[in-house]
């Protein structure tokens, strides 16, 4: 448990502060406006009363990190980015209940536009997050037949043979030909016009080139910009009657810990989104707005009339947010999205309807009760290791989650470490009802071995996984992949599965590196034994905090100033 001696040298500034475990990762992650009161009042038991995640979170700490800042609203932006980063497990999290992608237009002499599954440091901007990636997919070819914009990856530094979307006339083929900049640059504009939710420029041009055509007798032509005019109606809902004037809305409507979003953009409904929050209002504005920096609207709309933290209001209102209030009852806007509201809801509260149809969905032999995920994670082929998660009933059963040191493994090799570890697994343990591996037909393919290996075949389990690139469901053998939607019940349950063997399997690869490098250099100082080195790691965190302090603070620790030299000279040779 953390000491309140950590409260000595912190300054009474605004900053952030970051509480973390004996393996220095950030635990909790917090902003204030005096860093020396707000860490105080974590040493007072009262104010924390009904608050059961303290006590444990202060429990599990052993270190306090502080980051000093010109002012509260820096601390603010600060702690968003930090959380989003670290996404410490005290902290309340935004969970996605599917995986949403966003469009990204680049940032480069000819910006390309490009469907991404996250928000990454690829520089440009994002538009979204959107409902599924046909949506997405569809968006872009719509924009590509009207303004031919680049989607590929090509290095444009040397000329190259052009693609067939340049010889159907959906691309200026910059990596072929010189194209003038203005003319494309403009044409990225109107592109930003239209994710923006500025469509009409795009009919009236598909319903003037669909006519010019047809008096061209073009009937060919016509067509095509008639099926695109189609799929571009289809792709817009308009559902925002009462706002004439086209202003941009989001509706959150939530009944703990489900948050549905209804993104509408100049009077067209372009997303739906659901997640999962154990937070207030107060929490979700922070996470969606701040911490994952989705575009903000003019308007949000709430299920209830919540006060909202002054500082997330003053931060939302210098972006661009002009009000909060409670949504009408009489809007129709309110009637869709709690409609969707109820359905998400009815949908979390369902899993054995889910179940059921994930045996029919996937063909298997049985309801998949039980459900295990294996994973393999390694640090360019160190420390490898694997995860096994359970699931029963459509819930996770952490009791039953295991690790797996993979030591033997000493190139990066998926497929041998996954025939590893269904090895040591299945030859003491009875199998599940579905065996999920997280990787594609290679892996699915090297787990049916491994267990045909060690007597078992198809006829005792089913094993699926998915492949990352476009979520699709892998089976063994030439079953063919199976794409579902990505609000898809069965996909839901199979990716939550995949998350959670992920964020396992990491957890345990980054905490193994870090005892390991830890327990290496401190065994190697003469007169560093097994208790001065606990002693050690969690008074200053880590080795990095262990190198940055004075000779008299680990002297301190180790009662020894002889040794606090030896420790301080050795570790001052990196």
């Amino acid at each position: 448990m953390i000491d309140r001696i950590v409260l000595k040298d912190i300054p009474k500034k605004p900053g952030v502060y970051v509480f973390k475990n004996i393996d220095g990762e950030p635990i909790y992650i917090g902003k204030a406006k005096n860093l020396k009161n707000r860490v105080s009042s974590y040493f007072n038991k009262n104010n924390y009363i009904g608050y059961e995640k303290v006590p444990i979170m202060l429990e599990e700490a052993v270190n306090l990190d502080y980051i000093v800042t010109s002012n509260e609203n820096q601390a603010f932006i600060l702690e968003a980015n930090l959380i989003y980063i670290h996404k410490p497990k005290y902290n309340i999290m935004l969970k996605d209940t599917r995986v949403y992608p966003y469009i990204l237009v680049t940032e480069e002499r000819y910006p390309r536009i490009k469907y991404v599954r996250v928000k990454k440091e690829e520089k440009g901007r994002y538009f979204g997050p959107y409902s599924d990636v046909k949506f997405v997919k569809d968006v872009i070819e719509v924009l590509q037949s009207v303004y031919k914009v680049r989607s590929c990856n090509r290095n444009l530094e040397r000329k190259s043979k052009p693609c067939f979307l340049y010889h159907l006339g959906k691309c200026y083929g910059p990596c072929y030909t010189d194209v003038d900049e203005d003319i494309y640059n403009k044409s990225v504009k109107k592109v930003i016009d239209f994710l923006s939710g500025n469509i009409s420029e795009v009919e009236n041009y598909l319903n003037k080139m669909m006519i010019e055509y047809a008096e061209l007798k073009n009937f060919e032509k016509a067509a095509q910009m008639r099926d695109t005019l189609y799929k571009l109606e289809s792709l817009f809902e308009e559902v925002a009657v009462e706002y004439k004037n086209g202003v941009n809305i989001d509706i959150i409507m939530y009944e703990p810990p489900v948050y549905v979003v209804l993104i509408v953009r100049k009077g067209y409904l372009i997303s739906k989104l659901s997640f999962t929050l154990e937070g207030k209002l107060n929490d979700f504005l922070h996470q969606y707005y701040i911490v994952r920096n989705n575009e903000l609207p003019t308007t949000i709309l709430t299920m209830y009339e919540e006060k909202v933290d002054e500082d997330i209001l003053n931060f939302l209102s210098e972006k661009g947010l002009k009000r909060i209030e409670k949504i009408g009852k009489n809007s129709k806007l309110y009637d869709i999205a709690y409609k969707n509201l109820n359905e998400e809801i009815k949908r979390q509260k369902d899993l054995s309807s889910s179940l059921k149809l994930t045996k029919e969905i996937l063909s298997l032999k049985k309801i998949p009760n039980v459900i295990e995920g294996i994973d393999i994670s390694h640090l360019q082929g160190l420390y490898t290791v694997a995860s096994v998660v359970c699931f029963e009933n459509g819930k996770p059963k952490k009791e039953n989650y295991r690790k797996y040191r993979l030591d033997n493994i000493k190139i990066p090799d998926d497929y041998e470490s996954i025939k590893a570890v269904i090895k040591r697994r299945y030859s003491n343990y009875s199998l599940p009802d579905l065996l999920f591996i997280d990787g594609g037909k290679g892996q699915v393919n090297s787990a049916v071995e491994a267990l045909e290996e060690i007597g078992f075949s198809l006829k005792d389990v089913d094993v699926v996984g998915i492949a990352k690139e476009d979520e699709r469901i892998v089976f063994p053998g030439e079953i063919p992949d199976l794409h579902l939607p990505l609000d898809h019940p069965v996909l839901r349950l199979l990716i939550y599965v995949r998350d959670e063997t992920h964020r396992f399997a990491i957890g345990f690869n980054r905490r193994l590196r870090t005892k390991r490098y830890e327990r290496t250099k401190l065994d190697q100082i003469p007169g560093v034994g097994p208790k001065r080195k606990k002693q050690l790691i969690q008074h200053f965190g880590g080795i990095n905090k262990i190198r940055e302090a004075p000779i008299e603070e680990i002297a301190k620790v180790v009662k020894s100033q002889i040794i606090a030299e030896r420790i301080k000279e050795y570790l001052g040779e990196e």
